[in-house]
């Protein structure tokens, strides 16, 4: 059977970690590792969060050694510009954060839960769909209109059909009940709800203009 990239890369990381602990134990002398090698060595464990002088006492290395070894990393690592590259990243994010929304969803709906697994998970999920959307909006992905981010972000999943005002009321009503008694009301969620009331005003002001400037066109359209 073929080996696939993941157990091809799962399998590189396992002889590298091996690697690391014979160099440390002894049983590998570091000045025999060729400088790739070496690096890689730095790079996994960099990516662990090891400060550069424990990577130095680690590997046997001077710190002077493992800098260049970390500046060369980061000049292999470096990404340029690139539409493609900046599509598939947001795509992959926006993936990842509807899973998490979509898990955090099924525990507040789930019998095993709690009442305030549920209503903390509800809240989570609500925090996650409302901070992908505002960074998709500084993105350019979603427009900053407050009519169509009221609409966007209380589209229902469980029906097609576009809520009304006090539908959006009682929804911002609801979510902030269940953080007060799930006792994660705190300053930036009070913050959060104040500018998504806001915003839900501004569409309502802009329904009642539209129906006073209806209702005027049409007045004048009976008197012709």
């Amino acid at each position: 059977m073929p080996t696939s990239d993941n157990d091809s890369s799962q399998n590189q990381n396992e002889s590298i970690l091996k690697l690391i602990q014979d160099i440390g134990s002894g049983a590998v002398d570091p000045k025999l590792i060729d400088k790739e090698t070496r690096q890689r060595c730095v790079e996994a464990l960099s990516k662990e969060g090891y400060p550069l002088s424990h990577i130095a006492d680690l590997l046997h290395w001077s710190e002077k050694t493992v800098q260049r070894d970390l500046t060369d990393i980061k000049k292999k690592n470096a990404l340029s510009p690139n539409i493609e590259f900046a599509k598939q990243f947001v795509g992959d994010i926006f993936q990842k954060a509807m899973s998490h929304h979509s898990y955090l969803m099924r525990l507040a709906r789930s019998r095993d839960a709690t009442i305030s697994e549920k209503t903390q998970s509800e809240y989570a999920a609500w925090k996650i769909l409302k901070e992908l959307i505002e960074k998709f909006q500084t993105l350019g992905y979603l427009p900053m209109k407050p009519t169509e981010i009221v609409g966007t972000f209380f589209h229902g999943s469980d029906s097609d059909k576009e809520p009304t005002i006090d539908e959006m009321k009682a929804m911002v009503l609801r979510i902030e009940e269940a953080a007060k008694e799930a006792g994660i009301l705190d300053a930036e969620a009070v913050l959060r709800i104040q500018a998504l009331r806001k915003r839900i005003e501004q569409l309502e002001l802009a329904q009642d203009i539209k129906k006073l400037e209806d209702g005027t066109t049409k007045r004048e359209d009976h008197h012709e």
